[in-house]
Formats: C-alpha cells, sequence, structure tokens
C-alpha cells in the first residue's frame, strides 16, 4: 500500500489538478497502481500458500478477530475526520481530481492505520 500510493501521490502531475484533465490523469494511475496491487497481491498469496499449506485451511480464532476488529477500531478515526476535511473541502470549493484525491488519501491513510496497528498487535502480543 505504501509503495503503491507512495508512488501515486508522487507520480500524479498536481499541476493539473485543478483543470478537467486532472480527473482523467488520476483516473489512468489508478488503473496503473490497482493493477500493481492486484498482481503482486495474487503473487504473496500464491507465495504463501505454497510455503505454507497447513495454513491454507485455517480457522480464524478469538485472537484474530479481536485484533482485526481492534484494527478496524483505531481506522476508524482517521477515516472520519478525513470524510470531515473533505466535506469542508466541498464547501472551498476544490477541484473534482483534487476532492478525489483527497479522498483517496483518507482511505489509504484509514486502511495504513487498521493494517498497521494489526501488524503492530500481532507482532507485539495480544493481551485481550
Amino acid at each position: 500500500m505504501i509503495l503503491a500510493f507512495g508512488w501515486y501521490f508522487l507520480a500524479y502531475p498536481w499541476q493539473m489538478a485543478a483543470s478537467p484533465a486532472g480527473i482523467w490523469a488520476a483516473a489512468g494511475t489508478l488503473i496503473a497502481v490497482t493493477i500493481g496491487i492486484i498482481v503482486v497481491m495474487t503473487i504473496a498469496s500464491a507465495y504463501l500458500a505454497i510455503r505454507t499449506p497447513d495454513e491454507v485451511d485455517m480457522k480464524e480464532d478469538e485472537r484474530d478477530r479481536s485484533i482485526h476488529l481492534k484494527g478496524t477500531h483505531y481506522a476508524y478515526y482517521p477515516l472520519v475526520i478525513g470524510i470531515w476535511v473533505n466535506i469542508v473541502a466541498l464547501f472551498w470549493g476544490i477541484g473534482q481530481a483534487a476532492q478525489l484525491n483527497l479522498m483517496l488519501a483518507t482511505v489509504v491513510l484509514a486502511e495504513l492505520v487498521r493494517i498497521g496497528s494489526q501488524l503492530y498487535i500481532y507482532r507485539r502480543g495480544w493481551h485481550g
């Protein structure tokens, strides 16, 4: 996520964000990012399934569900703040491409918080 969307936000032609062409530039760049994420996730999933076949059919236990719920809980706050920032930006009249990028940044930040907090909790151990 960091690499894909880091590239997206760095490669996006910000000088055209206020123009109608900015939305098409965003769409074209998002297509490349989406395809890249799908390819990487497919390869990673296949690699992990081949490498650890015993874990492929493992069921999620109470600890896993609790950690996933906690990560989703932490991601909720940047998501809500980002939505309010998007609402305020609408009233300021930012362009469509800038609005799209702001919404995308909100979702990406919330996902990074969710995934990062889940990894952190798994790494340090879950104590309930």
